[in-house]
């Protein structure tokens, strides 16, 4: 069995994923303001793709307000064997709601994300992630890919170099994109492959005060 790979884009070590309640640990706000005072909550507001349906996902706020958790289910695309062609890519966006106090704004400065994958000799899975505000600019899609022979647990670690605020005072959605696509390559075409999400996927805060309050979130 190949040893599990962990990708950390420029980072040095790996954030652990305990419970949801572990992540109270405090880190270090290197950029912008501590966390603001009073109630930080989450809401999914829409969700599409055929990777996540009406009812599989779930998101939740760690209680010193650094990280959010999300939850989407059954994500996992595969190729060879009797899988179906439309199996070969899935796509999953959610559409989330961050309610914060007027006077603050944050923007996603780190992501994790951890999965299981089963690649052939020859067979390729990849990962492509986007974060973005409602109405601004798509970032260029962050991309991660393991290369067969690989059967064993995956890890991707990477930070934002250059995180993007929500603007103060606007009420903007913030949506996540994961799309995993498996492509066959070279493998014996009646060996199925398959690179799967385990579920949870972390997301830290960066928090930043806004120069004047204006309208609630």
């Amino acid at each position: 069995m190949k040893t599990a790979r962990t990708v950390f884009a420029g980072m040095g070590a790996a954030f652990a994923l305990p419970a949801l309640t572990a992540l109270a640990a405090a880190p270090a706000f290197a950029e912008g303001s501590d966390p603001p005072p009073g109630s930080v909550t989450v809401e999914v507001a829409s969700v599409s793709g055929p990777g996540c349906p009406t009812g599989s996902t779930g998101i939740a706020v760690s209680d010193d307000k650094s990280r959010m958790v999300v939850t989407r289910e059954n994500i996992r695309a595969e190729a060879g064997g009797t899988s179906s062609p439309q199996a070969a890519r899935v796509k999953c966006m959610l559409s989330i709601r961050v309610h914060i106090p007027a006077d603050y704004t944050y923007a996603i400065r780190t992501f994790d994300y951890r999965g299981y994958a089963h690649l052939e000799s020859g067979a390729t899975g990849t990962l492509r992630s986007e974060a973005y505000f409602q109405g601004m600019p798509n970032p260029s899609p962050r991309i991660f890919t393991l290369n067969g022979p690989y059967f064993d647990d995956w890890q991707w670690v990477l930070p934002d170099t250059g995180p993007a605020y929500k603007p103060c005072g606007e009420q903007r959605s913030l949506n996540l994109t994961a799309d995993l696509r498996v492509q066959l390559g070279t493998s014996d075409p009646s060996k199925k492959s398959y690179m799967e999400m385990d579920g949870r996927e972390v997301y830290e805060f960066i928090w930043k005060k806004c120069p004047i309050a204006s309208g609630g979130e």
